[in-house]
């Protein structure tokens, strides 16, 4: 399964339909590679102006600096990760939902393991998209903070799902495990939503 080439529409009607999958991690994975997608426009658009300029993103405690293109480039990376993620997550509500009898111990893990790889994806997006809403061409901001706050909200519905499912699971080291890694990315997606959110207020 692949939704690289998957008309906006009649994905849709797949969501909206009887069918087990596409579900709510797909949608999501699906809405973060839009933000991606928004924020390479807005690189795009900056660089072709000749307004580009090196760009501090965060990573961990520490910054790098970055130049658009660069920034473009794993903004493309990521896009096509949500995608494929977006296609994992419809395989695997196939498997869970769509057969009979309880879900293996792997199904289950896996439940929790593709939102938080989601999760930690669209977070990759929404640090690229900060730095794009503050260094980039004003024209395009609006574009970038759009598509930050469409990572943002794949990172905070994915880690909702991963609490959820990990609750549920039997094998209590691994569910702590992902409940930790969830809690890592919801401290640092918080961090950088402030940092929009300032710039938001500030008029930028």
């Amino acid at each position: 399964m692949s939704y690289d080439d998957v008309r906006i529409g009649a994905f849709l009607d797949d969501v909206a339909s009887e069918r087990v999958a596409p579900a709510g991690g797909t949608v999501v994975a699906v809405a973060g590679a839009m933000g991606a997608a928004l924020c390479e426009m807005a690189c795009i658009h900056t660089t072709n102006a000749g307004e580009a300029s090196d760009a501090t993103v965060r990573q961990g405690d520490g910054a790098a600096e970055r130049s658009f293109e660069v920034i473009r480039d794993d903004l493309a990376r990521q896009r096509r990760e949500l995608l494929a993620l977006a296609a994992q997550d419809a395989t695997l509500v196939d498997e869970l939902f769509g057969g009979d009898g309880e879900p293996t111990d792997r199904l289950a893990k896996r439940a929790s393991g593709i939102p938080l790889a989601t999760a930690e994806s669209s977070l990759a997006v929404l640090e690229d998209a900060a730095a794009v809403v503050e260094r980039g061409r004003s024209g395009v901001a609006a574009d970038a903070r759009a598509g930050a706050y469409l990572a943002d909200a794949a990172v905070q519905a994915s880690l909702s799902t991963v609490r959820v499912n990990a609750a549920a699971l039997s094998d209590h080291s691994f569910a702590e495990t992902m409940t930790d890694r969830a809690d890592a990315v919801s401290s640092s997606a918080a961090e950088v939503r402030s940092e929009i959110l300032s710039d938001d207020c500030s008029g930028r």
